[in-house]
């Protein structure tokens, strides 16, 4: 199958990305775009997961709508969780989103270099998440546990994760974990190592029974000596998207998700 560019945008920027697509296309770059590429009586939702899971980028048409819309918002989270390229396009007077900075940004011109633009940024990214994955960096992992906390008429609930790292090293002695929000209760705590032989792909650091109802960075840090000192920070929507990006999940555990990725 041949892998397409995933075209996100606000439904009121349509003329734009169909502009776009059809710059893309004439570069010998396939697209998915929600109206074609969504069959008649299917589930759009599950159509457009799908969507960005097989693409082999995700481009994002930045304009002020688009930042508004938070299905934009959802398609390049979900992009970032599953490791997939992200490639911002700017058009004029918008500003880029934050959670889009540390990804490679092109401005809105002439569609045929900004289709050369998006090529090349397709490599460069490429390459570096090669790279990422090759270092094994420590990844933090998160699953929904149970069914939501009974909250207050008109409340959110809260949802009870389980939290754990993979590819720590085997230096790392304990990690010191923190929620960089004042409104949570014991945001900081220190894990310790349960295994004596640690593998790659434990479930490292295991924290249980962590309750919240929305996303929040996650921050940690090694403790050890040499590679076993590191630090790295995390969305929470994104660590779940690590353990669900290959796995198939209820129609509760997506209730769960859509909760966390829209608080």
């Amino acid at each position: 199958m041949i892998k397409r560019l995933f075209l996100s945008y606000a439904s009121d920027d349509k003329d734009l990305a169909r502009d776009l697509e059809r710059s893309l296309k004439a570069h010998k770059l396939p697209v998915w775009r929600d109206e074609h590429s969504i069959s008649p009586g299917a589930k759009w939702f599950d159509d457009i997961e799908d969507g960005i899971r097989d693409s082999r980028g995700v481009v994002v048409l930045v304009t002020e709508a688009s930042r508004r819309s938070e299905w934009v918002t959802y398609e390049y989270s979900l992009a970032r969780g599953a490791g997939i390229p992200v490639i911002a396009i700017l058009v004029e007077g918008a500003a880029i989103p934050t959670p889009l900075r540390s990804f490679h940004a092109v401005k809105h011109e002439n569609p045929d270099k900004v289709a050369e633009k998006i090529k090349k940024a397709l490599r460069d990214q490429s390459r570096a998440i090669g790279r990422d994955r090759a270092s094994s960096a420590p990844v933090l992992m998160a699953k929904e546990n149970g069914d939501p906390i009974r909250a207050t008429k008109g409340k959110t609930p809260e949802l009870c994760m389980e939290m754990w790292l993979e590819q720590v090293p085997k230096e790392t002695k304990s990690v010191a974990f923190e929620i960089p929000d004042d409104g949570i209760g014991d945001n900081k705590w220190i894990a310790k190592r349960a295994s004596t032989r640690p593998t790659a792909r434990e479930r490292a650091f295991l924290c249980d029974d962590i309750q919240l109802y929305g996303d929040v960075e996650v921050w940690a840090s090694g403790i050890g000596k040499g590679p076993g000192k590191w630090s790295g920070s995390w969305r929470l929507y994104e660590a779940l998207m690590h353990y669900y990006r290959s796995r198939s999940y209820s129609p509760g555990v997506r209730a769960a998700l859509k909760q966390i990725r829209l608080n």
